[in-house]
């Protein structure tokens, strides 16, 4: 096979050489990388679709959780009992740090440091689950991201 190549002309050699570099590199594109790049593009649009998912179950617990949390008389329990005993379920334990009647059916309450996300999902669990409304909000950022500084005026719609 050696005696035969070193027979063909210089410009035949190269003609050959090249053609089999380029096979190569065609054999290893079809065999190799494209196969690897399709695994990458399913492998991201599996992960996700388990974000999305996992958003879906920490909303649907969210809800749940807001829904557990209403025992039977919450309607006419008071704002701040409610306040007290929901905020801790939502995990916004410490980040209480003041609570005041606001007239007959509201209450103002100030949370310091507290997760936005968990503000949120504990005040959508009052409104569903206990029919209470935020009337104003005023929320200040940190220097940590997501968490808040905020003043709510909460009311029993």
């Amino acid at each position: 096979m050696r005696e035969w190549f070193e027979n063909l002309a210089q410009r035949e050699r190269a003609f050959l050489v090249v053609g089999a570099v380029v096979a190569f590199l065609i054999i290893i594109w079809t065999l190799v990388w494209t196969p690897l790049r399709g695994g990458a593009f399913e492998l991201d649009e599996s992960l996700a679709e388990k974000h999305q998912l996992l958003g879906n179950l920490r909303r649907a617990e969210a809800l749940r959780g807001a829904g557990d949390s209403g025992a039977p008389g919450t309607a006419t329990q008071s704002l701040v009992l409610l306040v007290d005993q929901t905020h801790r379920d939502h995990g916004l334990a410490g980040t209480l740090s003041r609570n005041q009647p606001d007239g007959g059916d509201g209450i103002r309450v100030t949370f310091q440091g507290a997760s936005f996300d968990a503000l949120i999902h504990w005040l959508v669990g009052l409104q569903q689950g206990h029919g209470v409304v935020v009337e104003t909000a005023s929320f200040d950022g940190t220097r940590q991201p997501g968490i808040v500084s905020a003043t709510l005026v909460l009311r029993r719609s």
